[in-house]
């Protein structure tokens, strides 16, 4: 785990950014910086000796402004727009923030010149990406990529994620909503094959500190060996657990942008990837006789899916 250091989370008051300032609390200094001001207020509630800054990464004076006040030792990104049907309806807003706002923070840190390191967020919709959050996150790891190859300090990491459970927006937290609702007439589901890679906050953030310690990650992109769940399998669970069990699902149809299998690592990248015990990270050239990892070659069956759900608390 990453210690005596002090750390700016941009973006630090989404679901995730809050979990890696639980987790690096108590033995580092952290700098939390958001647009969110009502956020910032319950996160100084809960962590007072937080830094909590009032920025947007579309402002570069702002990102500039926060690491020479502060002086981190390293920058984890975990700030973006990440609703694929809002990114989708919005194009130029979803760039702002998920390619212009990482080209402020990678000026900003290359500007300063003392980060020791960079750590970036990513998306398992950067590989082979059909919607607009996907193609702008594949963009910036590409900017983030460039950037290392161009510079041996400070050290640039990137984590490439599934969905996290029970992050705002997501599958889970809907599905709950609607079920804390008794006259629940049903649960939509996109499409009855859809899966998704799921992890816990915990693994995500044991992610970032693997990456963070491993010593070739340099410019390279670290993914985790998480399985998949089928959507129909998380709702019939949580159906379960709330004692509906009658709620019928109905099938609305995939919306735009979305796709039935998500993808970690394209066939491609295959061909760059070294195999870890619990982490693949995208390396130099070699051959691998292995095509894509998708998220229907890790299914869980449905009693694995319950089982998962309920290990990670979410029933």
């Amino acid at each position: 785990m990453i210690k005596n250091k002090k750390i700016l989370i941009i973006g630090g008051t989404g679901a995730l950014g809050k979990t890696l300032v639980k987790r690096y609390y108590d033995s580092n200094e952290i700098i939390v910086l958001s647009r969110d001001e009502h956020k910032h207020y319950y996160l100084q509630k809960e962590y007072p000796n937080v830094h909590s800054i009032i920025g947007d990464v579309k402002d570069k004076s702002s990102i500039k402004n926060c690491l020479l006040r502060f002086i981190p030792h390293i920058v984890i990104n975990a700030a973006a727009l990440k609703h694929v049907p809002i990114c989708e309806d919005d194009p130029f807003e979803s760039v702002k923030t998920n390619i212009i706002g990482h080209q402020n923070i990678i000026e900003s840190v290359s500007e300063v010149g003392f980060i020791e390191t960079l750590i970036f967020v990513s998306t398992d919709k950067a590989c082979n990406p059909i919607n607009v959050y996907g193609m702008c996150k594949s963009i910036s790891e590409r900017l983030y990529v460039e950037y290392a190859k161009q510079r041996g300090t400070p050290k640039v990491v990137l984590v490439r994620y599934g969905n996290v459970l029970e992050s705002t927006g997501s599958v889970i937290p809907f599905f709950k909503s609607l079920l804390n609702n008794s006259e629940c007439e049903y649960i939509p589901i996109t499409d009855e094959n859809m899966t998704r890679f799921l992890l816990t906050l915990e693994q995500a953030t044991e992610l970032i500190d693997w990456a963070y310690g491993f010593d070739s990650s340099h410019g390279k992109i670290a993914i985790p060996k998480i399985k998949s769940l089928k959507i129909t399998d998380i709702a019939d669970v949580l159906k379960k657990s709330y004692g509906m069990d009658s709620v019928p699902l109905k099938i609305i149809g995939i919306r735009p942008g979305e796709k039935l299998h998500e993808e970690m690592i394209s066939n491609e990248e295959w061909m760059r990837t070294e195999n870890h015990e619990n982490f693949l990270i995208g390396y130099k050239n070699f051959k691998t006789e292995r095509k894509s990892y998708n998220s229907y070659d890790s299914l869980m069956d449905s009693s694995e899916a319950e089982d998962f759900l309920k290990e990670s608390g979410v029933i």
